[in-house]
């Protein structure tokens, strides 16, 4: 990609091109590193691109579901049960996802309400810390 910026524009007039520019791509995240200065534009999820220029002045407001994320209450080894989580499966309510193992003591983690599986952020056996992330469950 060539430069089309001059050295005299102002860093501000620079970052307004690039947001016009990334709004209009389906990039999640846009990082740009020049000599003294960078750039970073981010978005949470995934934009479709306009189909027509109605469309981009009246986008439709994205619908984000309430998620629970279940942490460690304890230090330990993560261990799975019989029925190995995978993402995307509907969790009922109170469904021990996995345990935790301590000193011999088993420590379940269990959904808190129903829902989809959207994140597996930890392994069997992996060893967690108290208050890490494991599991995030996207309600509705």
């Amino acid at each position: 990609m060539t430069s089309e910026y001059s050295p005299e524009e102002e860093p501000s007039a620079r970052a307004q091109r690039l947001a016009e520019f990334f709004v209009g791509t389906p990039l999640l995240r846009l990082r740009i590193e020049r000599e003294d200065e960078e750039f970073e534009f981010a978005r949470s999820a995934p934009a479709a691109l306009p189909r027509s220029p109605e469309a981009a002045l009246s986008p439709e407001p994205a619908v984000e579901l309430p998620v629970d994320i279940l942490r460690a209450d304890v230090v330990g080894i993560v261990r799975f049960g019989r029925h190995v989580p995978t993402l995307g499966e509907e969790v009922p309510e109170e469904r021990e996802l996995a345990a935790i193992e301590a000193l011999g003591i088993r420590t379940s983690v269990r959904a808190r309400s129903s829902g989809r599986l959207r994140a597996i952020l930890c392994q069997d056996g992996a060893a967690v810390d108290y208050g890490r992330a494991l599991f995030e469950i996207e309600r509705g």
